[in-house]
């Protein structure tokens, strides 16, 4: 299987060919970033006499070792030191007790270290197997039979028997979790164990349809972007590998769904190195540029071609997106810009509109969907390559005790006062009704309208009867005109978020060349709010500083009239 990677031309293009020239940076700047030769003794691979890197400081670090080895070997296979590295950091996996991180064995499986279970598989445990497996038989005829032997016999006792012998809440998850585990697993048994792969297809096939079934029909991922290229990105390596042990009679790709889903990334892109972050979104990852190539093999021009200045190589860390952004990559599929588009999602209820001036992306759904943000009837406006009102996608570096559980909208990111939204009374979002805000694109008018009453609790806000938002996407500017209808009064203020430092003429805010004028009677306030950010400044620090634009209406108005136009 995976014959394509099997053609050493294949390598000599990526070693000599231009067009690969950031894969080799990149690939060559993180192997390097993560050896470092150490002249110490490790024990089992003495046996081979290798000389001794650095050991691992985690799991993450054992990804990063493995899959940056790993290609340097393939495209250098001359160069010893890349393949001594490769097999030294595979012994370092294979001598480890559980492939799990500690942090699931609490929240997922609510075990301690005293309770490890080398047969504990989640996405790390799983990844890994698969990793070793593809790469075992890549390199089988290079590798030593003690090698070859001990990589079977972990893959077996870590995956393939917890796997026949147990049953995994992540089966029927509804999330990224049931395609990384169940695609992973059923690539170690396409590899391992084809007869026993066959006998669980079945079971396997019945857990991509569980995750098929997170998705409604138009194909958007509410758990955002990052989480689209993970899950997917696994849902994606499993069919293709499928379709080929199959000889083409298995084939996802032939599921409308899967074709929808296939498009989300490029509805998404809403400037070239700008993606919408809505949802627990990690700006450092961008998309790995191997999945949409893929797929663009398989739908052909249904995929958009891209600019590569927020696609990534290695940086989500998994060999089998590392492996495939180098051997799928055409650089025939990269565009020099983003075309101008609408693209609206009438199920999951999502907009997206790029024009020569900005790119913008609104969103309904409701405060159910899986990595949730309080953000119903969010926006994000981006220009010239950076966010304007903001969307801050997943906390920052740091310590977040019960972010992924009840504490969670306690936080300033999930929170809707972190977002584009208003809020009554100084009370903000916390809906809890499970039906979706619907958004209503009238082509014609080129409107996109949207009830997101539903947003707020009713135990919050209960003389709220109705919020409407309106927006009317120009080529040139943004009108926006917000409805409120409550029984009684409440004080309403609009809140725009931006990392921008705003500078204020009357009730006009300038942010760069993008102003921001309002045709209603409010009162102006700015507000300093610190914040963690996902990615540092020049000198390391997470802490910044972003600014909250409120505009609380005066009196017993009831409505919010708004433009966004742009000053070059």
């Amino acid at each position: 299987m995976f014959d394509i990677a099997k053609d050493p031309k294949l390598w000599k293009r990526v070693r000599e060919d231009e067009a690969f020239a950031r894969h080799r940076k990149e690939i060559t700047e993180q192997y390097h970033k993560m050896f470092e030769v150490s002249p110490r003794a490790h024990g089992a691979w003495d046996v081979l006499e290798f000389p001794n890197v650095s050991k691992p400081s985690g799991i993450s670090d054992h990804f990063r070792q493995l899959q940056t080895s790993a290609l340097m070997a393939l495209i250098y296979p001359d160069n010893e030191e890349y393949y001594r590295s490769l097999v030294e950091v595979i012994w370092e996996i294979c001598n480890e007790y559980t492939w799990a991180p500690l942090g699931h064995y609490n929240d997922y499986y609510h075990r301690t270290p005293a309770d490890f279970d080398p047969g504990l598989i989640d996405i790390f445990a799983a990844s890994l197997a698969f990793s070793l497996a593809e790469i075992k038989d890549l390199f089988k005829d290079r590798f030593p039979k003690l090698l070859v032997d001990r990589i079977t016999y972990e893959i077996r006792r870590h995956t393939i028997e917890p796997y026949l012998t147990r049953k995994f809440f992540w089966e029927t998850h509804n999330n990224n979790w049931t395609a990384v585990c169940s695609g992973a697993v059923g690539g170690v048994l396409m590899y391992e164990d084809p007869e026993e792969f066959k006998r669980q297809l079945p079971r396997l096939q019945a857990s991509m349809q569980c995750y098929l079934n997170s998705y409604d029909d138009d194909g958007m991922c509410v758990e955002g972007t990052a989480y689209w290229g993970f899950g997917f990105g696994f849902f994606t390596v499993y069919a293709m590998l499928l379709r080929e042990f199959s000889n083409g009679e298995l084939d996802w790709f032939k599921d409308p769904k899967v074709k929808a889903i296939s498009q989300f990334i490029q509805k998404m892109l809403i400037q070239p190195n700008i993606l919408a972050m809505f949802s627990d979104v990690n700006a450092k990852e961008g998309y790995w540029v191997g999945l949409p190539h893929m797929l663009k093999t398989v739908y052909g021009d249904v995929i958009e071609s891209l600019p590569m200045e927020q696609a990534t190589i290695v940086a989500y860390c998994h060999w089998a997106f590392a492996v495939r952004s180098t051997v799928y990559f055409n650089p025939d599929f990269v565009s020099n810009k983003l075309r101008n588009c609408v693209y609206t999602a009438p199920v999951t209820n999502y907009f997206t509109k790029r024009t020569d001036n900005y790119g913008l992306a609104f969103k309904g759904g409701n405060q159910w969907e899986s990595h949730n943000h309080q953000d119903v009837g969010s926006f994000i406006l981006a220009r010239n390559n950076r966010q304007i009102f903001c969307d801050f996608g997943y906390i920052g570096p740091g310590n977040w005790p019960g972010y992924q559980g009840s504490r969670r909208n306690e936080y300033f990111q999930p929170s809707s006062y972190s977002h584009n939204l208003p809020y009554f009374d100084g009370i903000g979002q916390g809906g809890d009704d499970e039906n979706k805000a619907r958004a209503v694109y009238d082509e014609k008018n080129g409107t996109v309208y949207m009830d997101f009453t539903l947003g707020y609790s009713k135990k919050d806000h209960p003389t709220l009867r109705k919020a409407e938002r309106t927006f009317k996407p120009l080529d040139d500017k943004i009108e926006l005109h917000d409805k409120f209808t409550f029984d009684g009064k409440s004080v309403i203020t609009e809140r725009f978020v931006t990392t921008i430092k705003p500078t204020v003429q009357g009730n006009t805010v300038i942010l760069d060349d993008v102003r921001l004028t309002t045709h209603s009677d409010v009162t102006l306030n700015i507000i300093d709010q610190p914040y963690v950010d996902q990615l540092p400044d020049e000198n390391g620090n997470y802490n910044k500083i972003c600014y909250l634009i409120d505009y609380k209406l005066n009196g017993e108005n009831t409505e919010f009239n708004a433009t966004i136009d742009f000053l070059n």
